[in-house]
């Protein structure tokens, strides 16, 4: 039965979206159909991260927001095959037009369920805006799974408790936490357990540091690249913990 997975950090510089694009590459390789949408409107970087680059004419998930296309139209076939990805926005101009006019947070969740139709996906993985804000409040609300990605320092427990509340006003039970960017692949007891009390649900994988991600984004990804490295087995970890 097709899923959707929203992947989700209260704030910016967690690597949210660079995990958020390997998982995807890793199920595609496996033989899954899986879409990766960028629902950050305001600040978006997978087509940065996918090397995406839309010509003349391209749309976007912004574009079919106001009405500028449907949302079969802004979806863009990746390597390997059976992956896709809706960019956020082709243009500036776009979100100018979105903030202008407005638009109807229910075509969200309609388009969605849209794409899992008309491309026979197996997953949808949704990366979010930083925050709480109505795109990201709409990703939560439709989704089967949620991956909060966390890092490994005290900034990370701000906002876990408004998160938290908000994920059970929307009933999302089926929850995971995954620290990235931890020194050396470690993180203490302590703060492990601090954690996991204020978001509620196990950690189900801690991802090292690694200098050779950020050198791959918008080079090709890091799976594909190194797909023996420690980080790629913490990626594996979590489709095994999280997804499957």
């Amino acid at each position: 039965m097709p899923q959707v997975l929203t992947v989700h950090s209260y704030r910016g510089g967690t690597g949210k979206s660079s995990v958020a694009a390997n998982l995807s590459v890793l199920l595609a390789k496996e033989g899954c159909r899986v879409a990766v949408l960028d629902a950050d409107i305001h600040a978006p970087s997978l087509d940065t991260i996918f090397g995406i680059n839309p010509g003349p004419g391209a749309c976007s998930l912004v574009d079919y927001l106001v009405g500028e296309c449907e949302i079969e139209d802004a979806v863009f076939p990746l390597e390997p095959p059976g992956l896709f990805a809706v960019v956020a926005r082709t243009s500036v101009a776009s979100i100018n037009a979105l903030t202008t006019s407005g638009y109807d947070v229910g075509l969200l969740s309609e388009g969605y369920l849209r794409l899992i139709g008309a491309f026979g996906l197996d997953l949808l993985i949704l990366d979010t805006r930083t925050g709480l804000c109505p795109e990201t409040v709409t990703a939560m609300a439709s989704c089967d799974r949620l991956i909060v990605v966390s890092r490994a320092d005290r900034l990370a427990l701000v906002g876990a408790s408004e998160t938290m509340a908000l994920t059970n006003r929307l009933g999302c039970s089926e929850r995971a936490l995954v620290v990235n960017m931890a020194p050396d692949g470690q993180i203490g007891e302590d703060f492990r357990r601090r954690l996991e009390d204020l978001h509620g649900c196990p950690i189900e994988a801690i991802l090292p540091y690694e200098p050779l991600l950020a050198a791959h984004d918008g080079e090709g990804l890091f799976v594909t690249a190194h797909p023996n490295h420690p980080l790629v087995t913490g990626f594996r970890r979590i489709i095994s913990a999280v997804i499957k």
